[in-house]
């Protein structure tokens, strides 16, 4: 059997839960607290338990061939930003480890912000006011073809009136000639 991969807690959920470390899991928001990748952070993607390293998303090395690979890292070097509770087992073990040392905790896990929805709504938004933008400038757009169509037409109607018209001219010339 292989042994869990424990990682620090930030300072905040330290004073909250009342402990030092705690399992890692896929989900958990980290951030690198030594080593060239100082102060990158992000999602954890997946734990190599027989080895004891973790993977972390948007963390990647560059290979030769140009193809990204994912970095694992220690965990001495990580600390826990974000716990995720998706998995209410988590914080139920929390609380009665908060609660072996006096810390008092709400029985239903925090709510945890997320981003992903909050973005995909705004950027609806977005897409809803560049959409009637979009509409504006096409009309606007058709307008100007209109614009342009008729402005096309016009010369090429005059320059056939002015062929009609040479045509005319010359056989009034040639009646005028023939008259004399």
């Amino acid at each position: 059997m292989y042994s869990k991969v424990r990682v620090n807690l930030d300072s905040d959920l330290r004073k909250k839960f009342g402990v030092r470390s705690y399992p890692v899991t896929v989900g958990d928001i980290v951030k690198v607290k030594s080593g060239k990748r100082k102060g990158e952070g992000g999602k954890i993607i997946s734990v190599d338990h027989s080895s004891g390293l973790v993977s972390i998303e948007g963390i990647s090395v560059s290979k030769e061939d140009g193809k990204q690979k994912e970095l694992f890292l220690r965990p001495a070097d990580l600390v826990i930003t974000r716990l995720d509770f998706s998995r209410h087992q988590r914080y139920d073990h929390l609380r009665s480890i908060a609660a072996m040392k006096n810390i008092a905790l709400s029985e239903e896990p925090p709510e945890q912000p997320v981003p992903e929805p909050a973005e995909a709504e705004e950027s609806n938004v977005v897409e809803s006011e560049q959409s009637d933008v979009d509409e504006e400038d096409s009309e606007t757009h058709e307008e100007t073809e209109d614009e342009e169509m008729e402005s096309s037409e016009e010369p090429e109607i005059e320059d056939e009136e002015e062929s009609d018209d040479e045509p005319e001219d010359e056989e009034t010339e040639e009646g005028v000639e023939d008259d004399q």
